[in-house]
């Protein structure tokens, strides 16, 4: 296991920006970073990247923590191995502590069937380019095939030879275990108990997860063999979910990222003649109908996809396929369709490098170009036909998320077709119920009523203020308010030996405590009581605010964590709409500049304490309904009164007016 003084170099060499940048594209604003959160179906930018505090969270899905948290969350790896990763990153020496905890069972299990992987790749590449028989057969096929040195060396293609068993003996002979070259599929068992090479007489194509690590391996076949497939892929195991794996990916993440933008192809040898080429922007489905780990792969680096596909109607119609699934996605779908009779490998190999990139740059039709263009051709002039066509595009329109864009897409639609873009607009309106209904059908098994919002019957009348919630908020923003601004200045009247008040600098978390402890009062959610009994030891300890808010960032506690992970983030203070509401507050007069804290503070206490009056004024008021002996209602009519007197002293400093 890695040792203590490697993990704590680790966290504090890791920069949360940088590792969030590296899979989420990320704008600035103000202190912070945000972005498109990957572990939901963000539409507008959610998530957001604190420097200062060395954590990112979502305010959406709520997903939050450290660097390391965020490269385990998105890579779907183990602690381990985002350490790992971000040593890496930072050209950090990994020192192993034997004193460690030991791995689990499954993690020592994928370490493994990994080093079987990394075995069998070194195997396959010296086979290839150091024996005779490599040579002659698969080194002279790739040759043939117009792939130089370089892109073998790149891609780490190699050669499993001939035999019945020859790799399996050599791996039992370096120590690995049958059950795990069982498990990754390069070994298998006949019925008979006998076991054999499963890609033996093939070239091999490694396969890397986005960390560069050999998952598994796609192995061609040379002989002409019509009982057998061409390619052999390594089955689903512990370490390889063909699902989350895009061919070519590790080597085209940097490239997609820099130019926005990711081309979509099928098989290997695209690949390989593509970023041969030039086009290292490219990655291959091999076949798969994007699952949500393939999205989740291309989310990180670009929403901006082109799909590059064979001219003919096999080509089209994947194409066609591909758009809808893209477009339900999130990503922004162009589309590139080669001459017919070509391939993204033998268009690459017959053209000059120029001459790609320019078909690819002249050739790129938006998705709803490539579909007229497609659906026109059969179309002709058939009136029915066209309107079928124009209904089909508008479906494909409907799967987009964002308002602005569909729109943008209507009126490219309605000058593409001379159809006015409002009759346009009704349809698509029609399909985005549609979509809704069944979307909501799917989740909740039966029919759910959809409205847009042109539909919508809002009430202004709905007057209701529920006090537990009340309080809940303003106990919220005093836990907030030391939590971001405990350690500032702020002015405070206090009471002087004399009698008299005198208008002092002091520090915001310390006015609290002492309003508090005043008047004995306490927080009624147990989280923020914990949160404020902890703050006093924390503050003690800290130079600064930062230090203050790391702290209950990494606190042990999880529930304090994950609050403080999803609030610490904003500089700007937050006022409740029901606050507005309640205390007829102008959003005018709020200021939530740090230099206007005092008023902040000041009304705020004031309004916790307010609510505390109300809520037990609430209950007295119930108090007097039950049967008691008229002692007992006289003494709850005194407390009542003299809460009555507090309320109208605390309403007269918020220039309040509250009815009795």
């Amino acid at each position: 296991m890695i040792s203590k003084e490697t993990i704590d170099e680790i966290y504090s060499a890791a920069q949360i920006e940088e590792v969030v940048a590296d899979f989420v594209p990320l704008k600035r604003r103000g202190q912070n970073w945000v972005g498109v959160c990957p572990f939901h179906n963000d539409k507008n930018p959610s998530m957001y990247v604190s420097p200062r505090l060395g954590i990112f969270n979502c305010f959406v899905c709520h997903t939050g923590g450290n660097a390391v948290n965020f490269v385990m969350k998105h890579e779907q790896i183990s602690y381990p191995e985002a350490l790992r990763y971000l040593a890496k990153k930072y050209g950090i020496n990994i020192v192993e502590d034997a004193r460690s905890e030991d791995l689990t069972d499954e993690e020592k299990l994928k370490e493994s069937l990994l080093a079987v992987n990394k075995f069998a790749e070194q195997y396959f590449i010296d086979q290839l380019l150091n024996t005779e028989e490599g040579q002659t057969v698969g080194l002279s096929y790739f040759k043939e095939r117009g792939f130089t040195q370089q892109t073998i060396e790149k891609f780490k293609l190699g050669y499993c030879p001939d035999g019945w068993d020859k790799f399996t003996q050599e791996a039992l002979k370096n120590g690995y275990q049958l059950e795990h070259l069982i498990m990754t599929g390069l070994t298998k068992k006949s019925e008979s108990g006998k076991v054999f090479d499963f890609y033996r007489g093939r070239v091999i194509f490694p396969i890397y997860d986005k960390l560069g690590k050999p998952v598994g391996f796609g192995g061609r076949i040379l002989k002409k063999d019509e009982k057998t497939s061409k390619y052999f892929n390594s089955p689903e195991s512990p370490i390889y979910h063909k699902s989350n794996v895009l061919y070519g990916f590790y080597n085209a993440q940097r490239a997609i990222k820099s130019q926005d933008n990711v081309y979509l192809v099928e098989g290997y040898t695209d690949v390989l003649s593509m970023v041969q080429a030039g086009i290292e922007n490219v990655v291959a489905t091999s076949g798969t109908a994007f699952p949500d780990g393939q999205i989740r792969l291309l989310k990180s680096k670009t929403n901006n996809v082109t799909v590059l596909r064979d001219g003919d109607r096999a080509g089209i119609n994947a194409a066609l396929k591909d758009i809808n699934i893209l477009l339900g996605n999130g990503f922004n779908v162009s589309v590139v369709m080669l001459p017919d009779g070509e391939d993204p490998d033998s268009f690459a190999q017959g053209h000059r490098d120029s001459e790609i990139t320019d078909y690819l740059h002249d050739n790129a039709d938006s998705f709803i170009l490539f579909k007229a263009k497609v659906m026109a051709a059969e179309a002709g002039n058939d009136p029915a036909k066209r309107a079928a066509m124009v209904k089909d595009i508008i479906q494909s329109i409907a799967l987009i998320q964002d308002d602005i864009t569909r729109q943008l897409y209507i009126k490219e639609l309605a000058k593409l077709f001379g159809i006015e873009e409002k009759m346009l607009t009704v349809e698509l309106r029609k399909n985005i119920v549609k979509t809704l209904k069944e979307s909501a059908k799917k989740e909740s098994g039966q029919e759910v009523e959809i409205h847009t919002p042109a539909e919508e019957k809002i009430s202004s009348n709905d007057n209701s203020f529920d006090e537990n919630e009340a309080l809940y908020q303003i106990e919220k923003k005093v836990i907030l308010l030391i939590l971001k601004y405990g350690a500032y200045e702020i002015d405070a009247e206090l009471d002087e030996e004399d009698g008299q008040t005198k208008c002092q600098l002091v520090r915001l978390d310390q006015y609290i405590f002492n309003e508090f402890s005043e008047e004995e009062i306490s927080f009624r959610d147990p989280l923020f009581q914990k949160i404020f009994e902890d703050y006093a030891i924390i503050a003690s300890k800290a130079q600064n605010q930062d230090e203050i808010k790391k702290a209950f960032v990494n606190h042990e506690n999880t529930g304090i964590q994950q609050f403080a992970i999803e609030n610490l983030l904003g500089d700007e203070i937050e006022i409740s709409p029901e606050w507005l509401r309640r205390f007829e507050v102008s959003t005018d007069n709020v200021n939530n500049s740090i230099y206007k804290l005092n008023e902040e503070v000041y009304k705020t206490v004031l309004m916790f304490k307010f609510q505390l009056i109300e809520q037990y004024l609430h209950l007295l008021k119930e108090e007097m309904h039950q049967d008691h002996s008229d002692k007992i209602i006289d003494q709850i009519l005194a407390k009542y009164d003299l809460l009555i007197k507090r309320r109208a002293e605390i309403a007269k400093l918020m220039e309040l007016v509250v009815a009795k």
